[in-house]
């Protein structure tokens, strides 16, 4: 029981299971990043057919990042570095607890013997004095040990924690984060997400007012930026924010990025019923209502050019129920008898109102990311600028003029450097001691 226990314990904390997991992750992440996330599921059927893109609703591929499978991987992700840490870590500690002076000058790592015409007292003086190694007395001999950046053993788990608080973020905005949209028409207060994959709303614990919607425009006429200049209404603070592409709006830890916009046409109709005439406001979703018992139903609109537009009307007698569709140009009225009354519309006008959408997105697991990254920026300098390294100098007097040196020393990494090292060291001994 306890093999197979094992066994499954270094098959979940292999390197192998990590490099796995991570390039699983990789590629979710790629196709995250060459879909569009978040879009209406008409546009995956449409762009990649009824069963293709049926699929990818049925597996979120349209909301990556807080899919289940993508969370999975990356618990599964933690678990490895969980348990690849934990039987790893004896090892490291007990080489951050070993003491370099129980060691036997014949079985030094690396080891270097030579035979240095020089008084025993004089090597001895230098090697502490001027190379500042550290001496310990032995029954055969002295010891003279170098010992550097210990703790660094322990160094690489600043890394693993690190991952992990990367991982822990990641998850925790899955899971207690939330993207989506707000429209905002100018002049309009809202505090209502429309989340992504349709999954309702969430209300802010504040509102947006959009007091003006900007667009700016290149020479050739092509769209060069969208600014939404707004007022964050959160209890009796006012706070005047404006909201522009690549600079998003961050308030108590929701952010807000200018994603789009969209317009909503309000048209100015003269209607004349007999000798009376009346002026009517009609747009998209907002009827208007003639005498008490006419309703006119904006049903569409139409345009090729700005000087030309073709409204779809529906009329509607609220007492009898009858209905009767026309077509209005702009360039010309239109006359009708409906219910024995006769009517005659005109285009006046046209009002565009713009509606600004903001992506809206908050992350309560970005603390935990930007902590992780910047541990790991702060483990992998420990790492790799602070090796461990241990070097040895054993000392036995041959007689008054000659001395027995043996060297040796080991790291961690840059074993392949150590004999150079020794090497240098040896030569000081002959030269300048």
């Amino acid at each position: 029981m306890k093999d197979t226990l094992k066994k499954v314990l270094h098959l979940i904390g292999s390197a192998r299971l990590a490099i796995f997991l991570f390039f699983v992750l990789a590629v979710f992440s790629i196709v995250g990043t060459i879909l569009p996330q978040g879009a209406n599921p008409d546009y995956y059927i449409k762009h990649f057919g009824t069963t293709l893109g049926t699929w990818m609703l049925k597996l979120h591929m349209d909301d990556v990042y807080h899919s289940w499978w993508y969370v999975s991987t990356l618990f599964l992700f933690m678990v490895n570095l969980v348990v690849c840490s934990f039987l790893r870590f004896p090892i490291s500690w007990k080489l951050f607890k070993r003491d370099p002076s129980k060691v036997d000058p014949e079985r030094l790592p690396n080891k270097m013997s030579l035979t240095i015409k020089k008084e025993f007292s004089r090597l001895a003086a230098y090697i502490s004095d001027v190379l500042g190694f550290e001496r310990v007395e032995t029954k055969d001999g002295v010891l003279f040990i170098k010992d550097k950046h210990r703790w660094g053993y322990l160094s690489v788990y600043i890394v693993h924690f690190s991952l992990l608080l990367i991982i822990l973020g990641a998850i925790i905005g899955a899971l207690k984060g939330f993207r989506g949209n707000m429209w905002l028409p100018e002049g309009t207060t809202s505090n209502e997400v429309f989340l992504y994959r349709h999954q309702g709303s969430v209300f802010l614990p504040f509102s947006i007012k959009l007091n003006k919607f900007k667009i700016e425009f290149y020479p050739n006429g092509m769209v060069k930026e969208y600014i939404s200049k707004v007022t964050i209404i959160d209890g009796k603070k006012r706070i005047q924010k404006v909201v522009r592409v690549n600079h998003p709006l961050h308030y108590k830890g929701i952010s807000f990025y200018q994603a789009s916009y969209d317009e909503l046409p309000s048209f100015k109709l003269l209607v004349t019923l007999g000798s009376e005439k009346k002026e009517i406001k009609l747009a998209p979703m907002n009827p208007a209502v003639i005498n008490n018992r006419y309703l006119v139903i904006l049903e569409n609109y139409y345009t090729n050019h700005p000087q030309f537009l073709v409204l779809q009307i529906n009329l509607v007698d609220q007492i009898t129920g009858k209905r009767r569709e026309f077509f209005l140009t702009s360039m010309s009225p239109k006359e009708i008898n409906f219910e024995n009354q006769k009517m005659k519309f005109a285009f006046k006008g046209i009002k565009v109102t713009y509606i600004s959408i903001l992506q809206v997105k908050k992350d309560p697991g970005l603390v935990f990311v930007f902590l992780g990254f910047g541990l790991m920026i702060f483990g992998l300098l420990l790492v790799y600028f602070f090796e461990p390294k241990t070097i040895w100098i054993f000392l036995s007097p041959v007689d008054k003029e000659k001395t027995k040196v043996i060297l040796g020393a080991s790291a961690k990494r840059e074993r392949d450097m150590l004999r150079l090292k020794l090497e240098e060291i040896a030569e000081k001994l002959e030269k300048e001691a």
